[in-house]
């Protein structure tokens, strides 16, 4: 048989088992769609458990003293420690009044506190001042006279923050970036994603408990198996597209063996292992490609309504392209089976 004939009486076999080549089809479509849809959505829920875990603060650990004497260069230090967000100190209550009289509750602490208090404001410039929304007394951008302990000053606060902040015993208060002091009463360090152990265990060596210091979780931890990465290392991903794989390899070699007869006359009339090869591929890109592409584009779609997280999409894009890899396979499968089973049946012929 020439490629040609092959081609033709692969297109006809197809068309001519509509019901099969539809199951088929609809098969490849699901499993590719949710080949890229399943890693998308468990990459999507892990991204907002950690935002989660991030707002109620906790990726942050509280180190602080019996004392109250705590170094605020060293924990100036741990801005620069791979693996840290930002951290900052406690210093000290100070008596601030409103030019009218009123107390403002405040404080004066290092330059990184803000930041960690309040993460809605990242593009908060380092020393500046910040009010939270429930004190009017202090405007942003505008200086705005105060008493400080008694002496007259002139502030400005750099940002308004719209929560209360995640510490909660710093809630609706002013803070005011000060390098005045060398010892604070607590130092607060906010450990990026997974980095978490290391950071304590720094913190642990940098302020050991000889001194009186002690280094605790700002929030209880999660029961094991509820947070972000333990969602991500536990996904079945591979496990899952390994048997998406292998469903569509069983689905076109049943398809082939239930023609076996078939492939026993093709090759009575001279069909070649070429010939069989391209009768599967031709197959394959009808029941398998074109609907598994199709699937791949859906849910493409459909995550980028839901969630356009960059990570989220490459995830899903590299177990979609695992998948598509996979089904690559399936021409090879289908010209064995061809082969195998066309000479089994053609004495029987």
């Amino acid at each position: 048989m020439k490629i040609v004939d092959c081609v033709s009486e692969a297109i006809s076999n197809t068309f001519a088992r509509p019901l099969q080549t539809a199951l088929i089809a609809v098969l490849s479509a699901a499993l590719a769609f949710a080949a890229f849809i399943l890693p998308w959505a468990t990459v999507s829920q892990a991204h907002e458990m950690l935002e989660q875990d991030i707002a109620e603060g906790r990726s942050i650990m509280v180190i602080g003293s019996s004392g109250g004497r705590i170094s605020t260069a060293r924990c100036d230090l741990f801005r620069s420690v791979a693996g840290v967000t930002t951290a900052g100190a406690v210093l000290r209550s100070v008596e601030l009044r409103s030019a009218g009289g009123r107390p403002i509750s405040a404080m004066l602490v290092t330059p990184g506190l803000p930041v960690l208090q309040w993460p809605e404001l990242p593009d908060l410039v380092p020393g500046s001042i910040v009010a939270p929304s429930t004190e009017n007394a202090l405007s942003s951008g505008v200086p705005t006279p105060v008493m400080i302990d008694g002496a007259e000053h002139e502030l400005t606060a750099g940002g308004a923050a719209i929560s209360a902040g995640r510490i909660s015993s710093l809630h609706s208060i002013v803070m005011i970036p000060s390098s005045a002091q060398s010892v604070a009463s607590e130092c607060y360090v906010e450990a990026s994603p997974g980095a978490e152990e290391g950071i304590a265990s720094l913190a642990a060596a940098w302020f050991p408990t000889a001194e009186g210091a002690r280094t605790i979780p700002l929030v209880p931890g999660k029961p094991a198996g509820s947070t972000g990465q333990e969602l991500l290392s536990s996904s079945p991903q591979l496990w899952v597209i390994l048997c998406a794989i292998g469903t569509i390899v069983f689905a076109v070699g049943s398809s082939v063996w239930s023609r076996r007869h078939d492939f026993a006359v093709y090759q009575q009339l001279g069909l070649s292992h070429r010939g069989s090869l391209v009768m599967s591929l031709v197959e394959s890109t009808i029941t398998v490609y074109v609907p598994a592409a199709g699937g791949v584009l859906a849910a493409a779609v459909v995550a980028a309504i839901g969630d356009v997280r960059t990570e989220a999409l490459e995830f899903a894009g590299a177990s979609a392209g695992m998948f598509l890899l996979g089904i690559a396979l399936v021409p090879v499968v289908a010209t064995f089976i061809c082969i195998s089973v066309g000479r089994s049946n053609a004495g029987k012929l």
